[in-house]
């Protein structure tokens, strides 16, 4: 038999599931007589005899007689004809996995919120007066002309930078006192929402949870993150004062 009639015989023999149940059983056993063959396929001795003459023929399989038995034994060899051309083609698939993976790692930092839990050490009717009475919540974020009302716009005036002028454009869109407090945050480029839940548990702490969403760049992700958590250092300080 040619080297190419002997592959297409090995790809015909495994083609077809009860063949590659048959390769299966026998690769899990040194050898198997017909009968227990035939008694995990949902087909009938014939029809397993069948089976088993193809992979016979492509040399996947042997037989020895035992007795008036006949067992089968798996030859494992002509599988490697598969093997060698699946790999063959591995380095296209690698390369393609290989820029999936790069191109999930880079979505994964676009449109991508701020998810931020905190504590505090005091009621939640002196933290909610932080973050809405004006003057207090200048002490640990920005200047700003923020009233606790639906529909009010306002501004956060941070120290301007090279790259940045420093305003934060608002809009307050939920308050439900002293429980969660939401407004608009535009700046630099970024449109996105902050949303502050506030729960206060029987110890007296008061759990704050930020979510911030909507963003695009991966800078500005990373910005929020990091700016966050310093805002809310600053806040544990302003909090213990009052």
């Amino acid at each position: 038999m040619s080297e190419l009639s002997q592959m297409h015989d090995v790809y015909h023999a495994v083609a077809d599931p009860n063949r590659r149940k048959l390769i299966r059983l026998l690769a899990d056993a040194e050898e198997l007589p017909l009968h227990e063959l035939t008694s995990q396929l949902p087909i009938g001795r014939t029809a397993v005899s069948k089976h088993l003459a193809v992979l016979r023929d492509a040399d996947l399989v042997v037989h020895r007689k035992v007795g008036r038995e006949t067992r089968y034994r798996l030859n494992p060899v002509p599988l490697r004809q598969i093997q060698d051309w699946v790999s063959y083609y591995e380095k296209f698939w690698t390369n393609k996995m290989v820029a999936l993976n790069r191109l999930l790692e880079e979505e994964q930092h676009t449109g991508k919120d701020v998810s931020l839990h905190f504590e505090f050490k005091c009621s939640i009717g002196k933290v909610w007066a932080a973050f809405t009475n004006s003057s207090t919540l200048a002490k640990w974020l920005y200047p700003n002309d923020f009233k606790p009302v639906v529909g009010h716009k306002f501004q956060f005036r941070a120290e301007p930078t090279q790259w940045w002028d420093g305003i934060i454009d608002c809009e307050v869109i939920a308050v439900d006192e002293p429980h969660r407090l939401s407004y608009t945050w535009v700046s630099g480029g970024e449109n996105t929402t902050v949303t502050w839940t506030f729960k206060q548990a029987d110890d007296g702490t008061t759990h704050v949870h930020l979510e911030q969403t909507g963003f695009q760049a991966e800078q500005a992700f990373h910005g929020a993150l990091y700016g966050w958590q310093r805002m809310a250092n600053q806040l544990e300080k302003v909090l213990a004062e009052r």
